[in-house]
C-alpha cells in the first residue's frame, strides 16, 4: 500500500467533488458518491439514497461554495480502501471542520460519508 499515493489521490478527490459542486456538475458529484450515504452537519445527521442526494443538491445554494479553499488537510489511510479525509474551510464567512470518508468500491473512490460542521471558537 502506497500511502502518500492514497492521500494525494484523495486531496484531489475531495478537490474534485467541491468543483463539480460549484460547476452544478451534480452528475459528476453523484459519481462520486457512495449510496446510501451518510451526511452530517448543523440541520443533523442523514443516512440518504440517490434520489434523496439528487433533491438536496438541486434545491441547494451552490454558489455558497466558491471559494472553497481546503486548510490543513489531514489524511489517515485506514487501508488500502479506505481513508478519512479532516480538513478546515470558509463557507458563507464562517469557519467550518469537514471530515469526509472515502472507500474504494469496485476500483474507484467514492465518499460515504461527509460531516460539516460550523468550528466553535471557546
Amino acid at each position: 500500500m502506497n500511502a502518500a499515493k492514497i492521500e494525494k489521490e484523495i486531496l484531489d478527490l475531495e478537490k474534485q467533488y467541491w468543483q463539480a459542486l460549484i460547476d452544478k456538475d451534480f452528475n459528476a458529484a453523484i459519481s462520486m458518491t457512495h449510496f446510501p450515504c451518510t451526511v452530517t452537519g448543523p440541520q443533523g445527521a442523514k443516512v440518504i439514497n440517490e434520489a434523496q442526494y439528487r433533491q438536496m443538491l438541486n434545491s441547494s445554494d451552490t454558489n455558497s461554495y466558491n471559494g472553497i479553499d481546503i486548510r490543513n488537510p489531514q489524511v489517515e489511510v485506514v487501508n488500502e480502501d479506505t481513508a478519512i479525509l479532516t480538513y478546515s474551510t470558509q463557507m458563507k464567512g464562517e469557519d467550518m471542520l469537514d471530515v469526509s470518508t472515502w472507500v474504494r468500491e469496485n476500483g474507484n473512490w467514492v465518499c460515504a460519508f461527509h460531516s460539516e460542521n460550523p468550528q466553535k471558537v471557546h
